[in-house]
């Protein structure tokens, strides 16, 4: 990558969360580019709105090369069931991150709010992390000296649909965004 060519992010979600974090994204100079599945309808809309290349595609079918229009310089997981391969991670010049509905390493997996809420959690949170060909089990991001996750509390009587809309997708695409922020402008993002 260039000075004179824009940061690219490849977009790999659906949904609420990825449609904001593309809509966040668009007006700050980034190249985008979104992979969704068929059943969304937020994302697809708002990459067709922003003009944002967009690869429906099966999360049965595997990620290719062609799916994007360019080699990004990160990959950025939103709201994604899919397992992203360690060659498309490599493929990435900096890797991949995601975001986790929970404070990683605690409640990994696609019920973790769910299963927080059922262990009687009164704080739970998100975490972004680096994605790895294990679910949930790369190492939170740090940048800036800071841990991107961030605790939050569950209110009574509240269920996982519920946390979700109102604090976890909202902290989801603030996190996301502060990583892409960090690496693009002030890098590198760490492990921690």
């Amino acid at each position: 990558m260039s000075k004179n060519e824009p940061f690219r992010v490849a977009v790999i979600g659906c949904s609420w969360l990825a449609a904001e974090v593309l809509r966040r994204l668009a007006g700050e100079g980034y190249a985008l580019a979104l992979i969704t599945e068929p059943e969304d309808t937020l994302a697809k809309a708002a990459a067709e709105d922003l003009g944002i290349p967009c690869k429906v595609k099966a999360r049965r079918l595997p990620l290719l090369s062609a799916d994007l229009p360019w080699r990004p310089d990160l990959v950025v997981s939103a709201h994604s069931f899919r397992i992203v391969p360690a060659w498309f991670i490599e493929w990435s010049r900096l890797g991949a991150i995601g975001y986790h509905p929970s404070l990683l390493p605690e409640y990994k997996g696609r019920h973790a709010i769910r299963d927080s809420l059922a262990d009687g959690q009164r704080i739970t949170g998100g975490s972004v992390y680096w994605l790895t060909p294990q679910t949930d089990s790369g190492p939170v991001v740090t940048a800036h000296g800071q841990r991107l996750q961030e605790a939050v509390q569950v209110l009574p009587g509240e269920t996982a649909l519920q946390l979700w809309k109102r604090a976890l997708a909202p902290l989801g695409a603030k996190l996301l965004l502060s990583a892409v922020g960090a690496e693009s402008f002030a890098g590198p993002l760490t492990p921690l």
